[in-house]
């Protein structure tokens, strides 16, 4: 029960994070202008709500 106590601590932890870094790179893709940059950016947000998605399914198992 610790453990996964523990764990889901640490997993909502990581997510906050994940959110705020996702949040970012979303606004980063609003001001940027070079297009190339752009798409760099997007591909970095696309991965990083990914990696939200994954994080809340770990959520799941452990609580």
């Amino acid at each position: 029960m610790f453990e996964e106590a523990r764990l889901s601590e640490q997993f909502r932890t990581l997510l906050g994070h994940q959110q705020q870094a996702a949040q970012q790179y979303a606004a980063m893709v609003n001001q940027t202008t070079n297009s190339k940059l752009k798409k760099q950016v997007q591909q970095i947000h696309r991965e990083k709500q990914r990696d939200i998605e994954l994080t809340q399914r770990l959520l799941e198992i452990v609580d």
